[in-house]
């Protein structure tokens, strides 16, 4: 627990150690949930579009629920790889590496404050999203929980294969950058997968992503309960049993290969 605290205060430190940097960041938070709003407006807010009528109708909850869920889609895939990579910049790998603490210990406690930061982030931005602009929501807390957790788990997995590439490939992460392109492009984020073309809507079933999102939607719009999305918990459950195993086995692969070659600290 102690190791815990300590990765978290360390990246609460750094955080407050650049101050107009945070103020910047929350000032473009409120203005990214404006044009959210306005975009929304352009749109229509029309119960009986056809494209939106499953989400309720509301193009704001349904742009705003996406952008949220992308954020965390980028932490999990790039939490991990983004991590190593500043160790290595900072020259701090080795020494971590070094320490008592386990690696797989390393890489989760430090990507902690990432993940604190980023739902300190929705937060504010569900705050104005509600307060301001009006969104309302119809949450099933529980089921929204237990997606949000899978997907957390399934796109760590992908992650952790990405912290591994980087390992040994010190700059550019093909695994990362084509699942954050694609699962924005395919997964429903920006627009409703029925929008596309058959066979690119049959494309985006093959992502987790896809499954998340909609159930998502579904939970925090229309009070779904667990036995109504229990498909998209059923796929992502299946998504999180096969990525991490693979996740593990990258990370350690990349980590020995880099450890044999002599290139740990290098970047």
């Amino acid at each position: 627990m102690n190791r815990v605290i300590a990765f978290i205060y360390r990246g609460w430190i750094t955080m407050f150690s650049y101050r107009t940097a945070l103020v910047l960041q929350v000032l473009t938070m409120f203005v990214t949930t404006a044009s959210f709003y306005f975009l929304a407006k352009l749109v229509g807010f029309q119960a009986n579009n056809p494209y939106l009528a499953q989400y309720g109708g509301n193009y704001m909850s349904f742009l705003i629920i996406g952008v949220i869920f992308q954020s965390f889609v980028s932490v999990s895939q790039n939490s991990f790889s983004s991590t190593i990579r500043n160790e290595q910049l900072m020259g701090t790998l080795e020494s971590l590496l070094l320490s008592r603490t386990p690696l797989y210990q390393i890489l989760i406690y430090s990507t902690l404050w990432t993940f604190i930061f980023t739902l300190i982030n929705i937060v504010v931005i569900l705050a104005a999203a509600i307060l301001v602009f009006k969104v309302s929501l119809n949450v099933n807390y529980l089921s929204a929980f237990i997606i949000f957790f899978l997907s957390i788990i399934s796109l760590g997995g992908i992650g952790m294969i990405s912290a591994g590439v980087i390992m040994v490939t010190k700059q550019g992460d093909p695994v990362s950058w084509f699942v954050t392109m694609l699962a924005a492009f395919l997964s429903g984020v920006y627009y409703p997968i029925e929008v596309l073309p058959k066979f690119l809507k049959s494309l985006a079933l093959i992502l987790p992503n896809t499954h998340a999102l909609i159930a998502l939607r579904q939970t925090l719009t229309n009070h779904y309960s667990i036995s109504q999305v229990k498909d998209q918990i059923l796929i992502l459950a299946i998504f999180a049993l096969v990525t991490i195993p693979l996740g593990i086995i990258s990370f350690k692969l990349g980590f020995d290969r880099s450890r044999k070659e002599g290139t740990l600290s290098y970047y």
